[in-house]
């Protein structure tokens, strides 16, 4: 008996089926696989991928912000706060962002490390003022 899927964000479904026979998930302590007959199971996942292999070997894969994954006779149900399919990314959009955001930390790296200079500066010369 196939494994039934659910994936579920605040906003909507997004992605129900019945014909799964192995889900692999990204749990917070590791990936997990579930195949038919799993054991009940509940784990928070990760920021990752999600993979469904369905029967007769066709993938699907959805990136994951988080949330929970639980296992319970034959069906998978996934909470997460942000699920998206390879057709709703803007890969040029994605690009630019993860641009701007390697940008803004090393921006913010630079700051934490001028302010512990700073405090080393200060540090010392109150301590020669002593």
């Amino acid at each position: 008996m196939p494994l039934t899927v659910q994936v579920v964000t605040p906003e909507r479904e997004v992605e129900v089926c019945d014909d799964a026979e192995l889900v692999i998930a990204h749990g917070i302590e590791g990936d997990v696989g579930i195949m038919p007959g799993h054991t009940p199971l509940l784990i928070a996942l990760g920021v990752g991928v999600m993979t469904i292999v369905h029967q007769g070997g066709r993938r699907d894969v959805i990136a994951l912000d988080g949330g929970f994954l639980q296992v319970s006779r034959d069906q998978v149900i996934v909470l997460a706060e942000h699920a998206a399919l390879p057709s709703e990314i803007d890969v040029g959009a994605t690009e630019a962002e993860i641009a701007e955001l390697r940008q803004r930390l090393a921006s913010e790296a630079e700051q934490e490390e001028l302010k512990r200079r700073l405090a080393r500066a200060e540090m010392a010369h109150s301590v020669a003022r002593m």
